[in-house]
């Protein structure tokens, strides 16, 4: 693995000497650090504060990356694509993003690094997916999503998947129309859809399911909130690289990742998630399908 490394880092610093460079990886290797770290990789999530800083601040730490934040979409807006002009080489982004970004485009900013991650919940029977869980206000007499009609219910922002898709998608799916069936009020987040419910503000909401069973651990008002109905399942969020990133350092980064084991369980646990798992393109079929 050093002799390898050193000649993808050789190559970007071919003024070193080979030898020296092959050395310097095996000792860098001893030390914890990578190609990601000598590279300067910039990794920008799109999934907090619904998935916690801490999070992705400690994958950056594991692979030596640089870790910044937007905060205002679940992924980039592809006028303003931080992959595509360069500011970012990783990201953590919706699903429904990447396939914007990659499958919808022509030119796509982004691929796979093919790692995504298996939340802690029953229902996923250990695999990389998720649920929009529609959770309804206390007192209100909602069975289903069918007795939703009228009514106004929260999503996430445009272009969430599982707070915003799988609501239209399963509207669609049940013959009604998805712009018509009620008032649709994009909050900016899931935690601030469920404070919205929970507080009586809006009748329902349409939230990602690793979000509410891992506020509802500590929050007794929103563990009241049980969802009438789960949405899905659909493939989690992915980590995504920037097109022409390097090959080899995102298997290097893909690889540490997969192997952290021990060194990112505390974060992974705290975010209601199990394990980091491999995916490729396939997984993400369903979300193609989807009219986002």
């Amino acid at each position: 693995m050093g002799s390898d490394v050193g000649k993808k880092v050789h190559a970007m610093y071919p003024w070193f000497d080979l030898w020296a460079v092959q050395n310097l990886v095996v000792a860098g290797r001893a030390s914890g650090w990578n190609l990601a770290t000598v590279r300067g990789v910039r990794l920008v999530s799109y999934l907090a504060p619904g998935f916690p800083r801490q999070l992705f601040d400690r994958v950056g730490e594991l692979i030596g990356a640089e870790v910044w934040f937007d905060e205002d979409r679940s992924g980039p807006d592809p006028a303003d694509d931080p992959f595509a002009d360069g500011r970012a080489d990783l990201g953590w982004v919706c699903s429904t993003s990447y396939v914007q970004l990659n499958r919808r485009s022509a030119n796509p900013s982004v691929r796979l690094a093919g790692v995504a991650w298996v939340p802690d919940d029953p229902g996923v029977g250990g695999r990389p997916v998720y649920y929009g869980d529609l959770v309804v206000r206390p007192g209100l007499a909602i069975e289903r999503l069918d007795d939703l009609a009228g009514h106004t219910i929260g999503c996430n922002d445009p272009v969430s998947l599982s707070g915003h898709h799988a609501l239209r998608s399963a509207l669609r799916d049940r013959g009604h129309d998805p712009d018509r069936f009620g008032e649709l009020v994009f909050t900016g987040g899931h935690h601030r859809s469920l404070d919205l419910v929970a507080d009586g503000a809006l009748d329902a909401a349409v939230v990602d399911s690793v979000v509410r069973r891992t506020r509802a651990r500590t929050d007794a008002t929103v563990a009241a909130l049980q969802p009438v109905e789960r949405l899905g399942p659909w493939p989690v969020q992915p980590l995504v690289a920037a097109m022409g990133l390097d090959a080899g350092l995102v298997d290097d980064v893909r690889d540490r990742l997969l192997g952290a084991g021990a060194e990112l369980a505390t974060e992974l646990a705290a975010a209601g998630l199990a394990a980091l798992v491999a995916v490729g393109d396939d997984h993400y079929a369903p979300v193609d399908r989807l009219a986002v």
